[in-house]
């Protein structure tokens, strides 16, 4: 007899074990109404269809189904799926044209099957519930409810992915995780939880990929064959059951319907993609103004200097240090005048300050509020801030001291956030960083949310505990911050940066991994997290170059360099007492090199930038595992120390010290060395890797797009660009580049434009939809070609030869035009 689950083991605090014994399953089947089961001990269970590959099933354990609201879901509005149900004394059957649920009546079961009959995915037992609370003391918060716990039979063979940011290997079987948004700095590999609650996985069998996102935002946690060899197994401390099933059969189908669901990610403005420095913190002003200059004049791309909290009037969120920071609008003129922009930092904290209120003035974030502070004034006024059981602000301690924090499920409360912010816009900043948005809580001392357990918010009327509310805290933060400097700012693109999040965060924020330290660990484990991020929905990421926290060296700075210039999110960024890691630190040799890299990344902005518009229309995020690309390959399945910058540019970075090479597969197909041209077979090799490089390959099949060397992205806009050319083995390459005016809204008008280039038969053909694109001159590489002549549009066309390629210039014209090889 079966006692326990053995999900003890997923808890980072054990003192909070959970055991299954005690836990009852749910009753047998009773009746059906519709897409509602009733079962004998009054639990209830809905299958509801939303696509035929999408389906929705809630389990209310002894209780009547909630109203279902979730923070999550972007999507509601989907067309009416047809679908037949079927009862049979053994079970209940609801079938698309796609799938079938069974639910099978005693013991209650559920099963899903493709429309072959092919078992995708099976419930090993029955739901548990705890009925009589036996588990309360040991749950990690009394007040949330009670524990539930989900069986699924576990594959021989089955892979897992994503469930977002974790410090862990690609391949998630045999791990366990717990979904708690934590602050931990300094993680390491295993570190569990950390800063976001993702609480989705794709799962991967005999070539065939499905996923499951458990839509419940109570702490929760996964076990995949960690404890046993027979099931995997998902509990959660309360709530009801709220899972979608996402049908495959690829990774890639799995991903855009999960994100066809959650959201999408926006673009923000193009500059985002630039270089940008942080530390905690630069200040005073003249010295952001030392920092970027010196940037400038070591000729090092950079884009964004960052305001850590040392700029605000002791921590208050919403003000400008009088003394440091006495011309904000001086500053950020300045440092515009230069293609610079500012990223502030907005902590959730507010400082607890009760005075009495001060008659309303103008910009007061640059007048002295030490005496009477405006942020708190109106948030409790407003019944703003969120409170304990007894009904009294929960006072909390951060870095202001004493601090109370906003509800941001009151609708009201977000809008007064997000308008806060014209105390940054007003002053020229460019975007806003969300920090410390768990929340953290230095009163805890490392039991993170103890001291807020017996928090409640307003959550739509229903006033839920802490328990329920803190996984949402920061997507509700970031929600209120992106809505709120889209409303001060209606055509200019919203930038937000977040630390913490929960599942759909995408729609509202960018994000980086939170305070990493400068290790060698750190730098490996970086790759996975990046990878799984991005089958979570998350595309615009990053984290710390060279790591927050620690002391690294020169070699660990440029290797981190080497990951980042091809990732998304590229902030140099370091914790006061850390050693200075701006890249000309460690001397000219290590500089030199980042600045080669960060070159390289300025110069592939075009490709990036389409991987965006890619990710913002399909899902498909730009920093991929080998898996997604090549499913069938069962060499990709746990490779987690290589990864994909887009579908074409293959990386096989260097995360150890003192290497000269590294093995490095490239699956099948052909590829060619991005530094030299020379082509590769599919298979593993051994390529060179002396600290002035790092593998990087191009597919066969691809066409890659190179702007000008530069360093701001606004810098030439009408420059040049280089197309590379590299055939796949019959000869043929193809692209889609996009582009917009990097700023504003209006790419949501259909004023954008991608161009379409493809290579066949000897023949490049590139066509612009209607937009109005500037006209270039395209400088054309063919690789792998014995071309002697060329003509553009039936005119010949002189043709340079070089070592491993034919380059030709052509001006671009407004429609259709050809290029052909002889």
């Amino acid at each position: 007899m079966l006692k326990t689950l053995a999900l003890a083991a997923l808890l980072a605090l054990p003192t909070y074990a959970i055991e299954t014994e005690g836990l009852v399953p749910i009753g047998a089947y009773q009746s059906i109404q519709g897409d509602t089961i009733t079962c004998q001990d009054s639990s209830q269970v809905k299958i509801q269809f939303l696509t035929p590959d999408l389906v929705r099933i809630r389990m209310a354990y002894r209780s009547n189904l909630d109203d279902g609201h979730s923070w999550a879901i972007a999507k509601t509005d989907w067309a009416p799926t047809a679908v037949t149900n079927n009862e049979t004394p053994e079970h209940v059957a609801f079938q698309s044209s796609k799938l079938k649920v069974l639910v099978h009546k005693n013991p209650l079961k559920i099963e899903i099957q493709d429309q072959n009959g092919r078992v995708l995915n099976k419930d090993a037992r029955p739901l548990l519930g705890d009925p009589n609370n036996t588990q309360k003391a040991k749950l990690f918060d009394p007040n949330a409810g009670s524990m539930t716990v989900v069986s699924k039979e576990l594959g021989v063979e089955e892979h897992f992915y994503a469930l977002g940011e974790k410090a862990h290997k690609l391949d998630r079987r045999r791990g366990h995780f717990s979904m708690f948004n934590s602050d931990t700095p300094k993680y390491t590999e295993a570190t569990d939880p950390i800063y976001q609650t993702i609480p989705f996985y794709i799962g991967l069998e005999d070539n065939r990929a499905y996923g499951l996102f458990y839509d419940n935002s109570y702490r929760s946690h996964f076990d995949f064959g960690f404890s046993q060899q027979e099931f995997t197994g998902y509990a959660v401390e309360g709530g009801q059951i709220d899972y979608y099933f996402v049908n495959g059969p690829t990774i890639k189908d799995v991903v855009q319907r999960y994100t066809e669901l959650t959201g999408r990610i926006y673009l923000p403005p193009k500059w985002a993609l630039g270089h940008q420095a942080s530390r905690w913190s630069y200040y005073p002003d003249k010295l952001v103004e030392k920092i970027a200059d010196t940037y400038q004049s070591h000729d090092l791309p950079l884009d964004v200097m960052t305001l850590d909290i040392d700029y605000m009037q002791k921590y208050r969120v919403f003000t400008w240090d009088l003394q440091r920071f006495a011309d904000p609008d001086g500053l950020t003129r300045r440092l515009k005048a230069k293609n610079l922009h500012i990223v502030n930092i907005v902590d959730p904290g507010v400082k607890y300050q009760p005075a009495a209120d001060n008659p309303e003035e103008q910009q007061p974030e640059i007048k002295d509020q030490s005496k009477s502070y405006y942020v708190y004034n109106q948030g409790s006024k407003n019944d703003y801030f969120v409170k304990r059981k007894d009904g009294k602000q929960m006072v909390t301690t951060v870095w202001p001291g004493e601090t109370v924090f906003v509800d941001f499920t009151k609708e009201a409360a977000r809008k007064w956030w997000g308008d806060l912010h014209r105390a940054y816009l007003d002053h020229g900043t460019g975007g806003i960083w969300n920090d410390m948005n768990e929340p953290a809580d230095f009163t805890e001392k490392g039991d993170t949310g103890a001291n807020q357990r017996d928090s409640y918010f307003y959550d739509n009327g229903k006033n839920t505990p802490h328990a329920k509310n803190r996984n949402v805290f920061a997507l509700l933060m970031c929600k209120a911050t992106y809505e709120g400097l889209l409303r001060l700012r209606p055509n200019e693109r919203p930038y937000v940066i977040t630390r913490a999040a929960y599942a759909g965060i995408q729609r509202y924020s960018t994000m980086w991994t939170g305070d990493a330290p400068s290790t060698w660990d750190a730098l490996a484990v970086s790759v996975p997290m990046f990878c799984n991020l991005g089958l979570s929905g998350e595309t615009f990421i990053g984290a710390d170059v060279g790591g927050f926290m620690l002391r690294g060296d020169g070699e660990m700075l440029t290797r981190a360099y080497q990951i980042s210039f091809l990732v998304p999110f590229c902030r140099n960024h370091k914790d006061q007492s850390g050693y200075d890691q701006e890249p000309w630190r460690f001397g000219p040799y290590y500089e030199n090199i980042i600045r080669k890299y960060l070159k390289l990344r300025y110069r592939l902005l075009p490709y990036l930038y389409a991987g965006l518009d890619e990710a913002r229309r399909t899902g498909i995020p730009f920093i991929r595992p080998l898996v997604l690309e090549y499913q069938n390959d069962p060499e990709t399945y746990s490779m987690d120390d290589q990864f994909l910058a887009g579908r074409d540019l293959l990386t096989a970075p260097i995360t150890k010290p003192n290497l000269e090479s590294r093995r490095v597969y490239l699956p099948k197909g052909n590829w060619y060395d991005f530094y030299t041209g020379a082509p590769q077979k599919g298979s593993y090799l051994k390529a060179a890797a002396p600290l002035e490089t790092t593998p990087l390959y191009a597919r066969g099949g691809s066409i890659i797009p190179l702007g000008p060397e530069k360093n701001t992205v606004d810098a030439l806009p009408n420059a040049p660009l280089e197309l590379r050319v590299y055939p796949d083995l019959g000869g043929r390459a193809e692209a889609t580049f996009y582009e917009d005016d990097g700023k504003t809204q209006q790419y949501l008008n259909n004023q954008c434009a991608r161009r379409k280039v493809s290579f066949q038969n000897h023949q490049l053909t590139v066509q612009s939809t209607a937009y109005s694109l500037p006209q270039r001159k395209l400088n054309v590489r063919f690789y792998a070609t014995q071309a002697s002549k060329a003509t553009y549009n039936n005119h010949p066309l002189p043709l340079q030869k070089h070592g491993n390629y034919v380059e030709v210039q052509i001006n671009e014209g407004p429609q259709e035009h050809v290029l052909k090889l002889q």
